[in-house]
């Protein structure tokens, strides 16, 4: 009886799916869309990005000193604001994470093929 109860639990979140990983590919940028394992494509209202594959501004601090020329150095100090241009790309391919029930995908990161 035990058996059988453990079973239907098991059974019970496996068809909840509470989360899966995938992989896909970007066929468009603007509005995003990416095919998902080779069969089905999502659009951007199903899609939730991670810091990892926007562009966005970083705030650096610098403390440093210029190359010393005839005797003169030039210390610096100060903050600066810096764009990283990591947004997603069409061809890339990218790590899926299915949220519960499957009605959004996380994009997790880029996948990188050292073969190719």
């Amino acid at each position: 009886m035990i058996q059988i109860i453990k079973q239907a639990a098991i059974d019970a979140v496996d068809q909840s799916s509470p989360t899966s990983v995938s992989y896909g590919i970007v066929t468009k940028v603007n509005p995003l869309v990416i095919n998902v394992d080779q069969r089905m494509n999502i659009s951007s209202r199903m899609i939730l990005l991670t810091s990892n594959v926007i562009d966005k501004e970083i705030d650096v601090e610098i403390e440093d000193e210029t190359e010393e020329t005839n005797s003169h150095i030039h210390k610096y100090k100060g903050k600066k604001k810096y764009k990283v241009l990591k947004g997603l790309k069409v061809g890339e391919k990218v790590l899926l994470l299915r949220v519960q029930g499957g009605q959004k995908y996380i994009v997790w990161d880029r996948l990188w093929n050292y073969d190719t």
